[in-house]
C-alpha cells in the first residue's frame, strides 16, 4: 500500500497544502499532482462522474505522487468504499449538520476495530492482493484520513464534539457556504464566518485534531497565525482564469 504524504504531515505536525481539481481530466490531475501538493481535492458533491473516470482521476493522483481527497455528496455517505477500494486515502464530507453523519462515515470507512468496513482485498488500496490480510487492515485504518467540512450555521454547536471524535482528522471551515447560511452570502471575512473559524481553530487546538480551509496562497500566513495548518491554495480553474486574464494583460500592454 502506498503510504499517504497528508497522513504522514499530519502525525508529524507539519503543514499541509492541496490543490482542487474542477474538471474531470485525468491528464490535468496528473499535472497538478506532480507539481508538489500533498493532496488533490477532487470533488464529489457538485459533479457527476462515471465511476471509472474517477478511478482514473485517483490513479492520476497516484501517479503524481499526491493523495487523492474524495469529497463526496452527502446522498452517498454511505457509498464510499469503492472510493478507498480504488485508492483514495481521505475522503472529506461536505454539508455536516450532527456528530451522527460523521460517525457513519467513519464506521464506513475503517475496519475493525475502528468502524465496520468490509473488505475485498483484489484492489489497489490492497496492493491487488499482494497484502496479507491483517497488514491491509491495519495499513488502511493507518493511511486512510478523514476530512469534516464545516459549512452549515446547524453544525456550530457540535463544532467541540467533531474535534473529538476519534478518527476525526481535519475540520475543514467552508467559508463560501457558511456565509450563505447566515443569509451573507459572499461575506467570507464576516463576523459571524470569522466567529466560526475561531471556534473551529479552538477545538482543534483542545483535540490535538487540523484545523483547515480554502483560501488564496497569500493569505495563509494570515490563517496560519490563527491556528490553521490544512490549507487548500488553488484549483485548475484559477490557474486557467488568472493565467488567461494575465497573458491578455500583458499582451495588451
Amino acid at each position: 500500500m502506498i503510504a499517504s504524504t497528508v497522513r504522514r504531515k499530519l502525525n508529524c505536525g507539519e503543514e499541509v497544502l492541496t490543490a482542487k481539481s474542477c474538471y474531470a481530466d485525468p491528464e490535468l490531475v496528473e499535472l497538478i499532482a506532480s507539481s508538489g501538493f500533498d493532496a488533490l481535492w477532487i470533488c464529489l458533491e457538485h459533479k457527476r462522474l462515471d465511476p471509472a473516470l474517477v478511478y482514473s482521476l485517483i490513479q492520476a493522483c497516484r501517479l503524481g505522487g499526491a493523495d487523492a481527497l474524495i469529497r463526496v455528496k452527502p446522498a452517498n455517505h454511505a457509498d464510499l468504499l469503492w472510493l478507498l477500494e480504488a485508492g483514495a486515502r481521505g475522503l472529506m464530507i461536505p454539508r455536516v449538520r450532527h456528530p451522527e453523519e460523521v460517525a457513519t462515515v467513519l464506521a464506513a470507512m475503517k475496519f475493525h476495530p475502528q468502524g465496520n468496513r468490509g473488505s475485498d482485498v483484489v484492489h489497489a488500496d490492497a496492493d491487488f492482493g499482494r497484502l496479507p490480510l491483517a497488514d491491509y487492515l491495519a495499513a488502511s485504518n493507518r493511511e486512510t484520513f478523514l476530512v469534516v467540512q464545516i459549512e452549515e450555521p446547524d453544525v456550530v454547536p457540535h463544532i467541540d464534539t467533531i474535534a473529538a471524535m476519534p478518527g476525526v482528522d481535519v475540520l475543514f471551515v467552508g467559508p463560501g457556504d457558511l456565509s450563505l447560511g447566515y443569509g451573507q452570502p459572499g461575506a467570507h471575512a464576516g463576523p459571524e464566518v470569522m466567529k466560526v473559524i475561531e471556534t473551529v481553530a479552538a477545538a482543534c487546538r483542545r483535540h490535538g485534531k487540523r484545523a483547515g480551509l480554502p483560501c488564496a496562497a497569500d493569505q495563509v500566513a494570515k490563517y496560519r497565525a490563527l491556528g490553521f495548518s490544512f490549507f487548500n491554495v488553488i484549483s485548475d480553474y484559477r490557474c486557467v482564469m488568472q493565467g488567461a486574464k494575465s497573458a491578455l494583460a500583458t499582451a495588451k500592454g
